[in-house]
């Protein structure tokens, strides 16, 4: 109800930049190209594709549609979140302030608006689900849980770049939880059993960066130079985590967040290092790029940082409650939770509304094309007026036109 709450002004938005060529491409979609990887230069992602292939039969070119599945994706992925929070720390309170700051965080609203970040979205339902899983197992479950969290593996891999994390992220979670005592010293686990126990990860991982380095190396991103290794990736990544907690990006605020960073990693509990980790290794892939950063990459960091900052509130509740009648530490906590969580929570709603404007060149095109030719055959050509082209880059007129109709591709020619 929250999240419906907050975003509820998707209904006015349209489809923007990306969108028109994931649904273009739908359209023509055959699970035989996903086995000719020497076509693919820019990405391969098949769990996306499929996604799009399934929408457009389902939905046809309905944006209204494809933005409650992106809701609804969100929604499911605030329940895993509790689910993997309440199984991780025994605590359905800690569990449920970490799903409730998770779902109205402002930081990634473009991840849930932006029609085309569903490469965001659905990484995080794999991401969360495989870790839940895993940690299930880790207690001692039994082995279908294992199974069920190699699957998601494996779909995450298939569904975004930035899922590579995600087996490093088991390895901070066994070791931070089940092999650090409580005077915090490591527990070795017998190598042969943990040889055994990520083998198929490690494997699955191996194949699945082959394919991407084959890909990836045909990418614009890279033959460009927008993607590449360097001491950049530092203040890109400190940026990142300065806007999960909504700070003042500038010199002094990124050292301040270095240090804390640095004292929690030294200082702070088994599972504090664990969700401070978890931020640092979802930061990091998108910390690279040399562009500005995006908003829609911090969909993963936010569900550790909300898991940090229950953490932090039930902290704090623990503290007052020696000071303080228990019902007393129970209001603050719950007070300070609340607040923190409305202010997220008007903040995020300002998103879809201020994403609806850049759809609007797209949203004026879309309806210029309709009425130019409302029933297009495959090779038609659509011309326009340059005011109702203004505003949509060159790249994304053909696909957006044949969008418009659902219909064949067609050529637009602005004139």
């Amino acid at each position: 109800m929250i999240v419906a709450i907050v975003y509820r002004d998707v209904s006015r938005v349209y489809y923007f930049n990306d969108d028109f060529q994931w649904l273009q491409s739908a359209r023509t979609f055959t699970p035989v190209k996903l086995l000719h990887i020497e076509q693919y230069n820019h990405f391969y992602r098949p769990v996306i594709e499929v996604y799009f292939f399934i929408g457009r039969k389902l939905f046809g070119c309905d944006p209204l549609s494809f933005h409650v599945a992106s809701v609804a994706v969100h929604v499911i992925n605030s329940a895993l979140l509790f689910c993997f929070a309440r199984a991780l720390t025994k605590n359905g309170v800690v569990a449920g302030m970490a799903a409730l700051l998770f779902a109205v965080h402002p930081g990634y609203v473009q991840a849930v608006v932006w029609v085309a970040a569903i490469t965001d979205l659905l990484p995080g339902t794999w991401y969360l689900l495989a870790l839940w899983m895993y940690w299930l197992f880790l207690q001692g479950r039994g082995r279908v849980f294992y199974g069920i969290s190699l699957a998601a593996f494996v779909t995450c891999l298939f569904t975004h770049e930035s899922s590579a994390t995600l087996l490093p992220m088991m390895v901070a979670l066994e070791a931070f939880t089940t092999m650090v005592s409580v005077d915090g010293r490591f527990r070795l686990t017998p190598i042969a059993t943990l040889a055994r126990r990520y083998a198929p990860f490690v494997v699955a991982l191996a194949v699945y960066l082959a394919i991407e380095y084959d890909v990836n190396s045909r990418s614009y991103l890279i033959t460009e130079g927008h993607y590449q290794l360097g001491w950049h990736a530092v203040p890109h990544a400190l940026d990142y985590i300065i806007t999960l907690f909504m700070g003042p990006h500038n010199v002094v605020t990124r050292v301040l967040t270095a240090a804390v960073v640095a004292t929690l990693i030294l200082l702070g509990t088994p599972r504090v290092r664990f969700l401070v980790v978890w931020i640092l290794l979802t930061v990091a892939p998108t910390s690279f790029f040399t562009w500005d950063n995006s908003s829609r990459y911090l969909y993963l960091p936010t569900a550790g940082f909300a898991m940090l900052l229950a953490e932090g509130l039930f902290g704090l509740r623990q503290l007052l409650r020696s000071r303080l009648a228990p019902p007393v530490a129970w209001i603050v906590t719950g007070s300070l939770t609340l607040a923190i969580a409305t202010q997220f929570a008007i903040s995020a709603s300002k998103g879809p509304k201020e994403f609806g404007e850049l759809t609007r060149p797209y949203r004026r095109f879309v309806s210029a094309v309709r009425r130019a030719n409302p029933a297009p055959v495959e090779g038609d050509v659509v011309r326009v007026d340059p005011e109702n082209a203004y505003g949509v880059p060159e790249l994304y007129l053909d696909p957006a036109a044949e969008v418009a109709t659902c219909g064949p591709d067609v050529h637009v020619i602005v004139r």
